[in-house]
This record gives C-alpha cells, sequence and structure tokens, in this order.
C-alpha cells in the first residue's frame, strides 16, 4: 500500500507547553511537520501513531514520548508478533500502563501521568487500527468522513460540547489502562484518506467542516491553520495520509 503523508504536531495558541506526540513509522515528531511518501511492506510494518498527554496531569509531555518510544522499540524488536498482534499490542498497553504509573508514584505525582493513544498499523499483510482515549482516527471515502474511532469520553451538562469532558480510559494516569484493536485491512483501499488526530483539532473544528475541507483538498496544515482561527485552545496534532 502506497501512503501519502503529511504530519504536523503544534502546542496551540494557549497551552505553555506541547504534550502531543506524533510518530510516523518511529519517526518522532513535536513542535514540527512532515511530509513522506512511503511504501507499507507485506512483510514488516509501519504505523502512524498519535498521542496526547493528559492536560493537566503531571508530565503528559513524558507520558506520550514514553509511549511512542517503548512502542517504537517493541515493534523493532519484533515483540509484537504477527500471529499474536491483538494480544502483543494489548500487553504492551499494559506494560506502558504499569511503566507510567510507576513513574507518577516514584515521584508522588498527584495526577499520575496518562496519555492517549490511536492510528493505524500496517503489520506483515494486515492493516489494525489501535485506540484508547479519545484521540481519532477517520477514513475519508467517496466525500464521506467516517470516525473509525470511539471516544472514550463523558461530558458534562453544561451545554458546552467542550466542556467537562471527562477521559473514561487511557495509558497510565492512575488507571489499569486498555487498548482497543480492530483488524481493518478490508475496511482501507486506493483512494482513501486516512486522518489521525488528537482532540486540539476535533474540539475546535466540527466533523462537518473537516468533511469539507479535506474535499476539498486541505493539507495537515490547513487543517492545523483551521483549529488555531478557532481558538487553538489546546495542542494539535494532525496526520493526513492519502492512499495511493
Amino acid at each position: 500500500m502506497k501512503l501519502d503523508i503529511q504530519a504536523v504536531c503544534h502546542k496551540g495558541l494557549v497551552r505553555e507547553m506541547n504534550e502531543d506526540a506524533v510518530s510516523v513509522g518511529g519517526l518522532f515528531l513535536r513542535d514540527d511537520s512532515t511530509s513522506l511518501v512511503v511504501n507499507t511492506p507485506d512483510d514488516g510494518f509501519f504505523y502512524l501513531l498519535v498521542s496526547d498527554g493528559m492536560g493537566g496531569h503531571d508530565a503528559g509531555e513524558e507520558a506520550s514520548y514514553f509511549t511512542l518510544d517503548e512502542l517504537k522499540e517493541q515493534f523493532a524488536l519484533h515483540q509484537i508478533r504477527p500471529e499474536a498482534f491483538e494480544d502483543d499490542i494489548r500487553e504492551a498497553a499494559h506494560y506502558i500502563t504499569f511503566k507510567l504509573n510507576g513513574f507518577a508514584a516514584e515521584r508522588g505525582q498527584q495526577y499520575p501521568m496518562g496519555c492517549t493513544l490511536t492510528g493505524v498499523v500496517w503489520h506483515y499483510g494486515r492493516v489494525w487500527l489501535v485506540g484508547a482515549g479519545d484521540s481519532r482516527t477517520y477514513r475519508l471515502r467517496g466525500g464521506m468522513l467516517r470516525q473509525l474511532t470511539t471516544d472514550e469520553t463523558e461530558r458534562g451538562l453544561t451545554g458546552d460540547p467542550n466542556a467537562d469532558k471527562r477521559l473514561l480510559n487511557c495509558l497510565g494516569g492512575g488507571t489499569q489502562g486498555h487498548i482497543s484493536v480492530e483488524d481493518i485491512t478490508d475496511k482501507l483501499s486506493e483512494g482513501d484518506t486516512i486522518l489521525v488526530c488528537s482532540d486540539g483539532l476535533t474540539d475546535m473544528v466540527a466533523d462537518d467542516e473537516l468533511e469539507q475541507a479535506l474535499c476539498e483538498g486541505a493539507s495537515a496544515t490547513d487543517l492545523l491553520l483551521r483549529a488555531c482561527q478557532a481558538g487553538g485552545a489546546d495542542n494539535i496534532s494532525i496526520i493526513l495520509a492519502k492512499i495511493l
């Protein structure tokens, strides 16, 4: 599968620090961007992942970095096996949660470090969707944008769709943490566009606006600018991958 990829990770206009992180096949991005064309290997792996360090928690930027770095190492060492991908990626998520909670306990953090995770993994001929928390993965096909992941959150009763949002699942954060895994090999095809992003984009730009922008040929940078024009209230991570 050939992918034309654009990725950007930006702190937004309000937050002092960027707790988001992006990994494009192991290339780590924070306060940076990249674009490249790759062929996903049939006998190997490639991935597009976004991790959002938990806002308001100590060391969220460390949590997102550790998560993506640990996954990079486990993929490189073939600790996530083709014949046991689902079990191994879940075990990796449990290990990451255990380590993050341990780091927090050692430091006596009142709010243990944690992060979300979402994205797509090409692994020895199969394609997998992974998710934990409220970062999202979408597919654009035929002019229609469909969210593939499920937000693991609950909302308050203020009437503001972005107010009082509480994360129900993450890696670390003093939780037991779990990751959802789905084989989407048969759900992607030539001409589709994959969007992987943190809520710094989706809390600022509604799905219908994202759909229209992508249909009009918007780039990852264009989406970043829309989020900033809407207030840029959070860190913003965006990966766009067109399947050629």
